[in-house]
Order: structure tokens, then sequence, then C-alpha cells
């Protein structure tokens, strides 16, 4: 497996073709999950080609996005089906990469310990002190691209039910991030109540 160059190859292509205008599925997501799969893997013994996959598929669980924002995780596993055997990837790895990918996708669903760590380094930033900012974007790409309404009511409520259903699947993962999670729904719902009253009084559209 030549990682190396995909890794190169893949950020150029990303850099080149994803749409300028996607706030939070760019390129910066990347760097962000690859960051993150790395620093969870490192708390786990896993042999260098498991490392290696995953992270393979963190570089590459958001290409899908150059073609189609609907059903990008699919996508993304036949982007990557048709690339990695040009860099040494056999047909088991490049399965299990597929698998990683797939299993990123809401709501996430992972069956082994490399698809949970995955799947925790995709959402690293729920527990983060840079989750009000990182949010802030995936809510310009929801209003850009899904016609999704600013109400800022409408975000809150939705936030603080995705951080109610969402858990982080290793354990390493829960303690980094568990209790600062649970810190920002707090956050979200003071937030919310203070918008609800700024409405009730007039002072918001």
């Amino acid at each position: 497996m030549n990682y190396f160059a995909l890794k190169k190859f893949v950020l150029k292509e990303l850099e080149d073709k994803l749409p300028e205008d996607l706030y939070y599925h760019n390129i910066g997501h990347t760097f962000d999950v690859l960051k993150a799969v790395e620093n969870i893997a490192s708390q786990y013994e896993l042999n260098t080609e498991d490392f290696l996959l995953l992270q393979t598929a963190a570089l590459t669980h958001e290409t899908g996005m150059m073609l189609n924002r609907i059903g990008h995780e699919e996508a993304a596993v036949t982007y990557v089906k048709v690339l990695l055997p040009e860099y040494g990837y056999n047909n088991d790895q490049i399965n299990r990469i597929g698998s990683m990918i797939l299993a990123t996708k809401m709501p996430q669903n992972p069956k082994n310990l490399l698809e949970e760590i995955l799947c925790d380094a995709d959402l690293d930033y729920l527990g983060r002190e840079d989750y009000h900012i990182i949010s802030h974007k995936l809510r310009l790409e929801w209003i850009h691209f899904e016609g999704y309404t600013d109400s800022l009511t409408f975000w809150y409520n939705e936030q603080i039910r995705f951080l109610q259903h969402h858990q982080y699947f290793t354990s390493v993962a829960r303690a980094a991030r568990q209790i600062h999670k649970e810190k920002i729904l707090d956050q979200i719902k003071l937030l919310l109540s203070n918008t609800d009253s700024a409405s009730k009084n007039g002072k918001l559209p």
C-alpha cells in the first residue's frame, strides 16, 4: 500500500474538485477526521495494516462529495474501488475501507473496532471546544444546499436532538469527549431558551 502517494493525490483532488460552498464537508473536515483517527487509533494496539486502512478510510470518506452530496458515502466507496488498486491495495483491504466509510452514514452503524474509530473521529468535534464554530459551518451548508430555514430556534432544536441521541462508540472517545459534549448540550439548551425569550419579547424577527 502506497498510502503517502495516495494521500498526496486525494488531497489535491479534494482541493480542486470539492465545491467551494461546502462550508462543512470540505478539505478541512478531512484533515480534522484524519487527525482524530490517528489520535484515537494510537490508543489501541493496532497492527500497521489496520492503522493504514483507517487512515485511508479517513482520507477518502468524503471523496463522494466531489460527485454528489446525497449518497456521498456510497459514491466514496465507488471512488475508492476504482482508485485504490492503483496504489497497491488489494480487494480485501478495499472492501474493509468501504465498510468503514459506509459505517459513517447517519445513523452511524459500525460493526467492528476500526469502523467505530472512524465513526467517532468523524464526529469528534461534538465534544470539543471548537464545536460551535464547526456546527455553524454545518448550519450554513444546510441552509445553502438543503434549503433549511435560518431560524436559530430550529437549529438549536436540531442540535439538541442530535446530541441527545449521539453516542461515542470507543472508550477512548468517550473518555476524551463525552463530558464536554454534555456541557455543549447544556449550552445549546440555554441558547435556545434565550432565543425563545428574545423572540417573545420582539427582539428577533
